[in-house]
């Protein structure tokens, strides 16, 4: 069956639909990975985001559930050049297209993906729309319109649980974790209690943490000002580490802003140095969002890492606060600057 994106300018692209023969609007991103189709997708950060991959064939090795990254698959949509129905791999458990359907969650194959990557790098991420070649409407926009869901709230656990055993207690934040982080998290002698997105303050102190940890989550709605205010309390009395997103609500808390980026960091390839060692690392990044550098000021925040290609904030730490957070994710997946460095450090805060 013919399909179509229909971005929000009106351009189109077109080719056969991949999964769910569904209709779904969402942010269209670009991701530069040559692999990990299923954890991007499954990733909350991804939630609401019509994801090109860059890499041309996709799907090859097909799905293995452990590695997913939550219970669902959580962008809406997927574009991609080249997909396969029949993968191979001695840890295969099913289909990428088999996945996509069970989520009713549409993809596109056929589609000259890198034409799509070069539109959004030249104009910029924009919404778009995953629909069947006979329904293309190019002023969907206008007609309908388009307002991001609150998508934080949607992916964050409802009720507090435990995990691991260890020396160290800390109090994890769900803004929208990837199962990764709860696993480095109690390799590294922690016991955790995870907490929705909401808790306050006094919720999180009932816990008798030694630290607290603030997830990775999908960006761009504002409701992120208001968990910032919200946690604003226990960021500054507890040693705190921030994810992604989690850096984002740490930064915003201690008074600092955020800026939209043209087209955001998606993939596995962004070099990142590390300011007080001298190193450069490769780093995976899914985020839309930075720190603005110019409002640190008054903070007490310091710029610790910073992106090779850019020049954005990848990493904050505080003159005087036990503070420690990274934009990337430091995941051992992602063959970064090595988890033992980074929650190691975080370790020696508590």
């Amino acid at each position: 069956m013919r399909g179509a994106l229909v971005l929000a300018d009106g351009t189109v692209f077109e080719g056969d639909f991949f999964g769910a023969a569904e209709e779904r609007t969402g942010e269209v991103v670009f991701n530069t990975s040559m692999g990990g189709y299923g954890e991007i997708i499954s990733d909350p950060a991804s939630s609401g985001k019509i994801i090109v991959m860059t890499y041309p064939l996709v799907g090859n090795y097909g799905i293995n559930r452990e590695e997913l990254q939550s219970e669902r698959v959580q962008a809406s949509g997927l574009i991609f050049k080249e997909g396969t129905t029949q993968p191979s791999s001695w840890l295969l458990q099913d289909t990428l297209e088999n996945l996509l359907k069970e989520n009713g969650v549409p993809a596109l194959t056929g589609v000259d993906s890198r034409a799509v990557t070069r539109y959004i790098r030249e104009r910029g991420s924009m919404p778009g729309m995953i629909t069947s070649a006979e329904s293309v409407d190019p002023d969907w926009v206008n007609k309908r319109g388009y307002t991001a869901p609150e998508f934080i709230s949607q992916v964050s656990t409802k009720n507090a649980y435990s995990l691991g055993e260890g020396k160290y207690h800390l109090v994890v934040i769900d803004l929208g974790l990837k199962k990764e982080q709860l696993m480095a998290l109690m390799k590294h002698n922690c016991r955790l209690t995870v907490m929705p997105a909401g808790a306050n303050w006094k919720e999180i102190m009932d816990r008798d943490p030694d630290g607290l940890v603030l997830s990775s989550g999908p960006e761009g709605g504002q409701e992120v000002h208001e968990l910032a205010k919200n946690l604003n309390k226990a960021i500054n009395e507890l040693p705190t580490m921030g994810i992604g997103l989690g850096m984002e609500v740490m930064a915003l808390a201690l008074g600092a802003e955020l800026q939209k980026l043209k087209f955001g960091h998606r993939g596995s390839n962004y070099p990142v140095k590390d300011l007080e060692r001298g190193k450069t690392v490769i780093t995976y990044q899914n985020h839309g969002y930075v720190v603005k550098e110019s409002s640190l000021e008054k903070t007490g925040l310091l710029v610790s890492e910073e992106n090779i290609h850019d020049g954005t904030v990848e990493g904050l730490k505080h003159r005087e606060l036990p503070l420690l957070a990274v934009q990337y994710y430091p995941f051992p997946e992602a063959h970064l600057k090595g988890e033992e460095t980074f929650y190691s450090e975080f370790i020696s805060l508590l």
